[in-house]
């Protein structure tokens, strides 16, 4: 049976692309597969994500997030996909929101006993940047 979609892939692209960074929408098919299915999934997923978007920054956030909403389209948050348990796989048609290169450790204060990271820092570099101050950072189990 066939379903109606007022909206084509290719007009969610068009409106995905102005909503953020130039370059920041991947819709390579090797790209797709690799950010839709974890390394550690046994068997095939059910179908590839329908872009990725590479946040450079807060705006791009948003502009995933206003496009998904427009469309009604499932959003799936990665970081830097290193855990070693299965996380957040792309659903078929989603839009994958890749945090990869939002990694900066924005500040580490001892006196309060506060780390303040963007959403795409590595667990194991802010315990670095901690020891550094003399503190530690310990994840829990399964993070990465």
């Amino acid at each position: 049976m066939a379903t109606f979609a007022a909206f084509s892939n290719t007009d969610i692209l068009q409106d995905l692309r102005s909503r953020v960074s130039a370059g920041a929408v991947v819709t390579d098919p090797a790209e797709l597969k690799k950010y839709s299915y974890s390394e550690n999934m046994t068997g095939e997923g059910a179908g590839l994500a329908l872009a990725i978007v590479e946040a450079q920054n807060t705006a791009d956030i948003q502009g995933a997030l206003a496009t998904a909403r427009k469309y009604h389209i499932p959003i799936v948050p990665q970081s830097a996909h290193t855990s070693t348990v299965i996380g957040a796989d792309g659903i078929p048609g989603s839009i994958i929101l890749s945090t990869i290169t939002m990694n900066h450790i924005l500040e580490i204060s001892k006196a309060d006993s506060l780390a303040v990271v963007e959403p795409g820092v590595i667990n194991g570099d802010l315990d670095q940047a901690a020891r550094k101050q003399g503190m530690f950072y310990a994840p829990t189990l399964g993070q990465n």
